[in-house]
């Protein structure tokens, strides 16, 4: 039986997200998503342990949560090629969020969860 390292809640969402690095910027694709990071395809190779601005735009999820753009700072912590697309799957840590961008993050995660439970 595999016991599960991550300690947030994780969610199968796609998300438009941006990744910034001081020679490149990128729009992505989340595949999931917690308020630790995320999982993104993204069309190049990018380093373990490369440092990224991240932008992700959450959509409105009902009348008390309208959208929003969370910002962070990242670090690329796995990278791998997906061999069917050529694409690559790199999982993002966010290593520097706002308190408040954690927050609505987590609300954001919590209303797909119940919505999905419910």
């Amino acid at each position: 039986m595999k016991t599960e390292r991550r300690g947030a809640a994780r969610i199968v969402e796609f998300l438009s997200f941006r990744i910034g690095h001081q020679r490149y910027e990128i729009q992505s694709t989340t595949i999931n998503l917690s308020s630790n990071g995320a999982l993104c395809l993204v069309d190049r190779d990018i380093p373990v342990m490369t440092r990224l601005a991240v932008s992700l735009s959450l959509p409105a999820s009902g009348a008390s949560q309208p959208a929003q753009d969370i910002a962070a700072t990242g670090v690329v912590v796995r990278t791998e090629k997906r061999p069917d697309s050529g694409k690559f799957c790199v999982a993002i840590y966010f290593s520097k969020i706002g308190p408040k961008a954690r927050k609505v993050l987590r609300g954001f995660i919590a209303s797909r969860l119940k919505k999905n439970t419910g």
